[in-house]
Parts: structure tokens; C-alpha cells; sequence
């Protein structure tokens, strides 16, 4: 096979990359991480990175690389669950289970113009992935009230995606010295939705409703073709390795849609009926992300190699995706109609930390431990909590474990990465225990919420480098990697 035919299956490989990805946790910052070394560093390898995972970790790093190189990503099933302890009423147990797969990562590596002192690379992966769903419902007797029964039932589901998109490329200053740039294009969409039931009815009558609230809020967005840029710098110093990255907030959308669907039905008995619905299309207000700094060392004692990366993400204040004024009636009732409708976000401050270890055993053989925070940058505000909520997951930490193995002219990686985090939230959003006539058209409940989110992903991925088949072919004299 020649280069042009490898190039060519490589490129297939390349764009046929599996798309579909699920995941139980909130999209965090560092949620996901790609690559052989990245995902069993656990992201320590701002100064550390090998591979073609350089153009989203360093693009000063991609300087670095070989000739020709592939990094694919494509096989890491996932099993998470999160539990969620008292958020319905006291003593209540939701749980919602997946069996997945991580976001794929595929990047391609190669020297333009034949340069020496230039390199290139292109990568397609998903920076961002969540799918959160909750169901549950509620039967009891009404408090105080023996001949009435209440129901609660609770829906809620948030799906996010931004799939990104780069072209990266570095320059070698010398040696010790290389400096990059990507140039990435993404694509992100968010759909939520949240339906809340709460009736009251007669035991010896259960069809007929005495009192009922039924609400639900529905909004998704998207937005096409968003700018942003990273930049980097990878340098040797003696034993030590150091890499600095910035990245840019997302400077510019080329297009965006949005929508929302709202209902709000209270009955207070049969003669008494409030309604308030819409649904209908809006616009994007704007869309935010952050700036983010990041710093990685990596050098080594004894036998082991120490990574570690860190890396600051600056807070984003709150803002409105959705602002939205609109007549449900289109202007046919009498009187003015208008209602307005805000969806608004925030994210904190955030520091993540990572660290890994690299004890080689053989040429052919290395052995890699990693940890890695992954906190939660969301803000729950104070207008939509219970949807706030639960669209969030707790902080996580991750423990990593597996081995670089290479084998001609392809490097492969196996492990698995252990994920566990906890919170604990004051004030109970939702109390579907202990419905009463006095509550029943209220949100809030006395107590705490926990939260428990635990993950295993099994990983696996390849890399293939032209340089280690060139070197074979001119040793086998000239009959190809495998002497053929």
C-alpha cells in the first residue's frame, strides 16, 4: 500500500468516526478528555502530549510531531449512573442509568509543503456531550385529609452537544522551542424540558380531580459555525518539559435558532381554571464561553515520568440565551396579551487540576496512572431552579489506569478511567411526598438534597506513525512494513 492509499484510508477512517455518543454527567469543562495519553493521564498533558491530540491540548506541541500521524479515539464504552436521594420528598430514590459510549476523537497530523519547520493538523471530535434523564412519580395519602389521595409526577430531560471542528499549525523555533495555533469551528445544541403534575383527588373517586397543577417549560437552542481560537507553546528546558495554552471565548456565530413550549394549568375545582400556554420560535440572544489559561509540566524522577496540567477557566456572568416577548394569542383576544420569557445562564470560576505517571517497563510497553478534577462550572440561578437543578451533576474526580503498548508501526492504548462525585444541596426544589392543598401549587419543600454520580469508561485507541513504517520499509530494503 503507498502513501496515497494510506492517506486515503486514513481520511475514511477519519470522517466515518461514530457521531453518537451518551453521557449521565453534565458537560463540564473537563468532562471529557481525548487521545491515548489524555485519556490515561486524565488531561495531563498540556506539556506532555505525543500525539495528534496536540491540536486541541497544545498547538505549540504539534511542532513536535512526526511526518504523518492518526489519532482515533473510537472505541471507550461508558457505564454511568447517577442517584439522586430526597429530591422528590423525604426518603425518595431516583436513579437514572446508561450504558454508552465517550466522545470519539479523530485527528490528522502531517508537514505542509514537505517543511521542516511546519506542521499541520486537523481533528473532528465531540467537546461536549450530555443526555440527563429523570422520571419519576409519587402515590400517597393527603396529609390530614384520610379520604383524599395525591399524585406527583416528575419529567425532566437535557440533552447538550457541540461538536468541534480544527485546523491547527505549529512552528518549530528550534529544537526546544515550538509554537501553535488551531483555528476551531463548532456546532452546539441544547434541548431541556421539564414537566410537573401535582393532583389531589377523591378516594372514592380517583377520575374526578378536586385540585390539579400541571406545568411544563420547554426550550432548546443552537447555534452554527461559532469561532474560537487556541494558542500555544511547547519548550524544553534541560529534563523538564513546560507547556503554556490560552483559549478564547467563542467570538462569533454564524447563525442560531431557538424555541421554547410553556404550560401552566391550575384547577382549583370544577368551576375555577387558569391556563397559561406557548409555543413558538425565538432567537438566540447570544452564547458564551470562556476564556481559559492552562499551564503543563513534565519531567522525570527515577524511572517514572510525572505529568501535570492545570488549567483556569474565568467566570462568565449571567446573561439571557433566550429573551423572548411574544402574544400566545397572536394579538386575536382582546387586551394585551404580551408575556415575556428569559432563559438565562452563568458559569463560576474554575480551577481543574490533573496529574499522571508514566513508568515504561519495556521498548514496547508503558505503564500510566492518572487523576483529574472535573468541578461543575454551572450557577444555579434563582429564576427556574428545579430545572436548573437537575440539569446539573456534582463535581467529579477520576482515577485512571492502563498501558501504552506499540507494535510496528501503531501505538495502542487499553485502560478504564473510575469517576465519583458528590453534593449536597440545601432547600428541596421539588416535594412530590407530601402534596396538601396548602402546597400544591408550590415548587419548594422542606429539607436536603443529595446527589451521586459514579462512572467506569473502558478505553481504547490507535495511532499510526509513518515514521516507525518508513523505518521498517528502508530495513526490510524497501519491501514495506512488513517485508512483503
Amino acid at each position: 500500500m503507498d502513501r496515497t492509499q494510506k492517506l486515503v484510508t486514513t481520511a475514511l477512517l477519519f470522517f466515518s468516526l461514530p457521531l453518537f455518543t451518551t453521557a449521565q454527567s453534565d458537560a463540564h469543562y473537563w468532562t471529557n478528555q481525548f487521545g491515548a495519553k489524555g485519556l490515561l493521564l486524565n488531561g495531563a498533558v498540556i506539556a506532555s502530549t505525543e500525539d495528534e491530540s496536540a491540536i486541541f491540548y497544545n498547538p505549540g506541541a504539534m511542532g513536535n510531531g512526526e511526518e504523518f500521524g492518526l489519532s482515533l479515539s473510537f472505541f471507550t464504552p461508558t457505564f454511568a449512573v447517577l442517584r439522586t436521594k430526597d429530591y422528590l420528598g423525604a426518603g425518595s430514590i431516583v436513579r437514572d442509568k446508561n450504558l454508552g459510549f465517550a466522545s470519539g476523537y479523530g485527528a490528522i497530523g502531517f508537514k505542509p509543503f514537505k517543511s521542516e519547520k511546519l506542521r499541520a493538523s486537523i481533528a473532528s471530535f465531540s467537546r461536549y456531550r450530555s443526555d440527563l434523564r429523570l422520571r419519576a412519580r409519587e402515590v400517597g395519602n393527603v396529609e390530614n385529609q384520610s379520604e383524599m389521595l395525591f399524585l406527583g409526577d416528575l419529567e425532566f430531560q437535557r440533552s447538550l452537544s457541540e461538536r468541534w471542528w480544527g485546523f491547527g499549525l505549529a512552528y518549530r523555533v528550534n529544537e526546544n522551542l515550538s509554537v501553535g495555533a488551531t483555528q476551531f469551528i463548532t456546532f452546539h445544541s441544547e434541548n431541556t424540558s421539564l414537566t410537573i403534575q401535582k393532583e389531589i383527588v377523591h378516594k372514592d373517586n380517583p377520575y374526578e380531580l378536586l385540585l390539579g397543577w400541571r406545568s411544563k417549560f420547554k426550550y432548546s437552542f443552537s447555534t452554527r459555525g461559532g469561532l474560537l481560537t487556541k494558542f500555544g507553546l511547547s519548550a524544553k528546558l534541560g529534563n523538564m518539559k513546560i507547556g503554556l495554552v490560552a483559549t478564547t471565548p467563542t467570538y462569533y456565530n454564524y447563525s442560531g435558532s431557538a424555541g421554547y413550549d410553556l404550560a401552566d394549568l391550575k384547577s382549583y375545582g370544577r368551576d375555577s381554571t387558569v391556563l397559561l400556554s406557548n409555543l413558538t420560535d425565538a432567537e438566540v440572544k447570544k452564547f458564551k464561553s470562556p476564556w481559559s489559561v492552562g499551564l503543563g509540566l513534565d519531567f522525570t524522577i527515577k524511572k517514572t515520568r510525572v505529568s501535570f496540567s492545570t488549567e483556569y477557566f474565568r467566570k462568565i456572568p449571567r446573561y439571557a440565551i433566550i429573551e423572548d416577548t411574544d402574544d400566545p394569542f397572536d394579538g386575536l383576544a382582546n387586551g394585551g396579551r404580551e408575556q415575556t420569557t428569559v432563559v438565562q445562564t452563568e458559569n463560576q470560576t474554575v480551577l481543574n487540576v490533573a496529574l499522571g505517571l508514566q513508568t515504561r517497563r519495556s521498548e514496547k510497553s508503558t505503564i500510566i496512572l492518572g487523576f483529574r478534577t472535573d468541578f461543575n462550572q454551572r450557577i444555579i440561578g434563582q429564576d427556574l431552579q428545579t430545572l436548573n437543578f437537575l440539569s446539573t451533576t456534582p463535581s467529579v474526580f477520576h482515577f485512571s489506569f492502563g498501558g501504552l503498548f506499540t507494535f510496528k508501526n501503531s501505538q495502542f492504548s487499553m485502560g478504564a478511567d473510575y469517576a465519583f462525585g458528590r453534593k449536597k444541596t440545601d432547600g428541596r426544589l421539588v416535594d412530590l411526598s407530601n402534596i396538601t392543598p396548602e402546597n400544591l401549587f408550590e415548587f419548594s419543600g422542606e429539607g436536603s438534597v443529595k446527589s451521586r454520580y459514579q462512572s467506569v469508561v473502558f478505553i481504547f485507541t490507535y495511532d499510526f506513525i509513518l515514521k516507525s513504517w518508513k523505518e521498517r520499509k528502508r530495513k526490510n530494503g524497501g519491501k514495506g512494513a512488513g517485508g512483503d
